[in-house]
């Protein structure tokens, strides 16, 4: 028997595709191979016909499997950049010039990273439309990404001292526990009173999956005592009402306090002020991992 093609099933003398339950007929078993991809492709195809329901498809079927904040930028980037711009064309009319045209505009208005970020996830799209039938091409591979330059905003102990002090108690928890242990933000919001070992902080981190141990300094218990004081929830930080923090609350509320303590930085910037500023030269973050690295499966 021919090995058939994924969710292709036969059930007497034809075969079916099934998709949400239900049984679509394509051909007779007995017919030849290429008779039953043709009829595959028809019925994949159907309702693919442009690059906003190749889209749409994608949001449904893949979207879901990636992380949440990851979900909410692509969906924002899918509703608001890509539909507008191709989401009538057919997904085989979209050309490389085409791809690398809009890259050039993104980078002729300085938003030359965010045009990378755009046509990323038009690549992705265009991988699920290839695995559906939906398009024979993606023109976003083979051409050249925008050339982006590193971000080099230092935080200086000055502006960190005036941050900390201005910031109000939920939000300066936060800050200086992401100085202390280099921990991602998303890592240290969703710490919860589980995460706290008798050695340290373990934490599975949200981008890798490994699991990573801070060991307890004086600084570092002080500060997470006085975070649980706040608080009976189960989360370690939380903000003004005793809430667990959202990744739009610490962006507002870091938002407003640029504006009273008057500094530039950004609360990822703290990762690299972590890694450099140990009294040892070795790093912060260098000398947390030096103690253990837990398996990312234990």
């Amino acid at each position: 028997m021919k090995k058939l093609p994924p969710k292709v099933h036969q059930k007497g003398p034809s075969l079916y595709y099934v998709h949400g339950g239900k049984w679509n007929r394509l051909c007779r078993a007995d017919d030849p191979e290429h008779i039953l991809h043709g009829e595959l492709w028809k019925f994949l195809q159907k309702g693919t016909d442009t690059l906003g329901k190749v889209m749409e498809a994608y949001r449904r079927n893949r979207l879901p499997r990636l992380a949440m904040t990851t979900q909410k930028d692509y969906d924002r980037i899918i509703e608001r950049v890509l539909k507008p711009w191709c989401g009538h064309m057919h997904p085989d009319d979209l050309t490389l010039q085409d791809v690398a045209a809009y890259l050039e505009m993104r980078d002729q208005a300085g938003r030359a990273a965010i045009g990378n970020k755009e046509m990323a996830v038009l690549s992705s799209v265009y991988d699920y439309g290839l695995r559906i039938r939906a398009c024979v091409f993606n023109p976003c591979r083979g051409v050249r990404r925008n050339r982006e330059r590193a971000r080099t905003c230092y935080v200086d102990d000055v502006s960190l001292r005036r941050a900390l002090r201005y910031a109000k108690p939920g939000l300066r928890h936060l800050l200086w526990a992401a100085y202390l242990t280099g921990f991602r933000q998303k890592d240290l919001r969703n710490l919860t009173r589980d995460d706290l070992q008798p050695d340290g902080i373990e934490v599975r981190q949200s981008k890798d999956g490994k699991h990573e141990l801070r060991l307890w300094t004086e600084s570092l218990r002080k500060v997470v005592r006085r975070a649980l004081a706040r608080s009976n929830t189960r989360y370690v930080f939380t903000n003004e009402f005793g809430e667990h923090w959202s990744a739009e609350a610490v962006k507002s509320a870091m938002r407003r306090l640029k504006m009273r303590a008057d500094f530039e930085w950004r609360f990822h910037d703290l990762r690299a002020k972590a890694d450099s500023d140990h009294e040892t030269g070795l790093g912060l973050m260098r000398l947390y991992n030096r103690a253990r690295r837990l398996r990312a499966v234990k």
